[in-house]
């Protein structure tokens, strides 16, 4: 998740009312959320716990901070997080890690754990480079394609977000650390997977990362 993009979505969610229940799916664990990248926490999770939410973090695999681990496409992991009656749902940068089929799927499983009226926010890589987590399908939705993907949804907010360039983040290293990227580039045989993700950066070095979002309500009845 990107700094401008935790910003968006702490500043949405602080627009709703009454949101009681968040769940976070993908949420990564306690250490990343707040060590690796302290600001999605800064941004979106502490102001909602001052303000009295319940917050839930679901996620594939187990681990510190995750409330809920399993496969979201599993059954009992279904009725687990409809069981919480969620407020709001954040749903962010998770489609274009799914094959096809389960991405084509993902819709349909979001709908079946949101209550009626509740809230739904997706974020996804719009202008972005490929990032294997472990697969990155390069799915690189508009926001209104998103928005077609949930028809009868209230749709509250669809815009992109431009976050930093490659460039950006590269200078900001220092010395040490754009001298390593660079000798990384002379090894493409060593984790491949790893080195295509760092030479496809280099397409976004003087270009902003661009991030899809929006937030949907799910109808009353």
């Amino acid at each position: 998740m990107r700094r401008q993009e935790a910003a968006w979505i702490g500043e949405q969610l602080r627009a709703l009312e009454g949101e009681g229940v968040v769940l976070n799916l993908g949420s990564g664990s306690k250490r990343f959320r707040e060590l690796s990248k302290p600001y999605i926490d800064r941004e979106i999770f502490e102001p909602l716990a001052r303000r009295g939410a319940r917050i839930v973090h679901a996620d594939l695999k187990s681990g510190e901070g995750i409330d809920i681990s399993g496969d979201l496409f599993d059954p009992a992991v279904q009725a687990r997080l409809r069981e919480l009656q969620a407020g709001a749902v954040l749903a962010c940068n998770i489609m274009e890690h799914l094959p096809s089929d389960c991405r084509e799927r993902f819709p349909a499983m979001l709908d079946s754990v949101l209550p009626p009226g509740a809230v739904l926010v997706i974020t996804v890589p719009y202008s972005y480079p490929y990032h294997a987590d472990p697969i990155d399908t390069l799915y690189r939705p508009s926001p209104a394609e998103l928005c077609a993907r949930f028809p009868g949804y209230e749709v509250i907010e669809a815009r992109t977000i431009e976050s930093e360039s490659y460039g950006d983040e590269f200078v900001a290293g220092g010395p040490l650390r754009m001298a390593r990227k660079l000798l990384r580039m002379l090894f493409p045989f060593v984790r491949p997977k790893r080195w295509l993700s760092h030479a496809h950066r280099m397409l976004w070095l003087f270009r902003p990362y661009v991030l899809s979002a929006v937030v949907l309500r799910k109808p009353a009845r």
